[in-house]
């Protein structure tokens, strides 16, 4: 039986929201975007999400840089990951913010029969975004919603931000089918410049050395690559954890979520001096962090008018 917590104040003062079972304890900070702060589980106490270091929560700006704030957790990017402007229609012009508008939004929370409810409003673009999650066991649930409050229809990208704690010999497992990706962005350029394409697992950097994208090495590695699947035909992905043999996998609807962005962080951001160690696994609906971008690929959701979308990550922690 899933156990909803009551709410609690964190150190930096934020209300924190947990649910609990006796698999998994999750926590999330409504007014900092909903962030999902932990995913730990309790037979292990292994924490899967990236933690903050010596830079406190604080409120963010909105329309500042993501780099400026917090960059651990878990959080909702939309209506666009990287900064853009709108580039046709109704909102030409208009400016989609680095990360989208939910990581700086406060948002609404209640809980409702073992769930926690979040709402929040657009404000690049007029729509009402929401997530419902929910326990099962050995997995974390996570239902969206989007629905258009405007009067025109418009283009959208989303995009999930999880920041993992990593270790050296993590591996990342893609399904079977991906042996390409498109770069998005790769640190001085080492797997090529965004729109090129390099191997997977195996890639060749631009000195011809081979390397496997697949297994972490250490912080040491200075590197950064920002990479994306083409069309996936099964929705899974996991990160492992071989020392302990231990994975987190997770699971979405190919037809809804068509991509996988895979972020490999290994000291080489935001500087190589005080670089992260970290992986993202985000499944996204666009091949293309800018949505100006994926509207140019013609590769993005369109919402019209009243109209809703909804889909489901789930994250599953296996053990063995």
């Amino acid at each position: 039986m899933v156990e909803t917590r009551a709410e609690i104040l964190s150190s930096a003062g934020f209300r924190l929201v947990q649910l609990a079972n006796d698999c998994l304890v999750a926590s999330f900070l409504p007014e900092l975007g909903a962030k999902m702060t932990s995913l730990k589980s309790t037979s292990t106490d292994r924490e899967f999400l990236l933690q903050p270091s010596d830079r406190p929560y604080r409120p963010a700006k909105y329309g500042g840089s993501f780099a400026e704030y917090d960059t651990s957790g878990f959080d909702e990017c939309c209506p666009t990951v990287s900064e853009c402007k709108y580039p046709i229609g109704e909102f030409a012009d208009s400016t989609m913010p680095d990360h989208g508008d939910l990581w700086s939004t406060a948002w609404q929370c209640h809980t409702s029969d073992g769930e926690l409810c979040f709402e929040a409003q657009g404000r690049s673009l007029p729509y009402a975004f929401r997530k419902r999650v929910r326990l099962e066991n050995n997995a974390i649930v996570l239902r969206y919603e989007i629905e258009s409050a405007g009067s025109s229809e418009f283009a959208f990208l989303w995009s999930a931000h999880p920041l993992l704690a990593v270790e050296p010999g993590c591996r990342i497992v893609l399904p079977n089918d991906v042996s390409r990706v498109s770069v998005g962005w790769s640190r001085e350029e080492r797997l090529g410049k965004c729109g090129d394409s390099c191997g997977w697992p195996v890639a060749h950097t631009k000195d011809g050395t081979a390397v496997d994208l697949s297994t972490l090495t250490t912080v040491n590695a200075r590197t950064a690559d920002k990479l994306f699947t083409s069309r996936l035909p099964k929705g899974e992905c996991a990160l492992t954890y071989p020392h302990t043999r231990e994975a987190l996998v997770l699971r979405f609807d190919p037809a809804l979520v068509p991509h996988l962005g895979i972020w490999i962080c290994q000291g080489g951001w935001p500087s190589p001096d005080c670089g992260h160690f970290t992986v993202a696994l985000e499944p996204c609906t666009a091949r293309s962090d800018s949505l100006r971008e994926a509207i140019d690929m013609s590769e993005c959701d369109v919402l019209r008018p009243g109209e809703k979308k909804a889909w489901e990550l789930r994250l599953e922690v296996r053990a063995g």
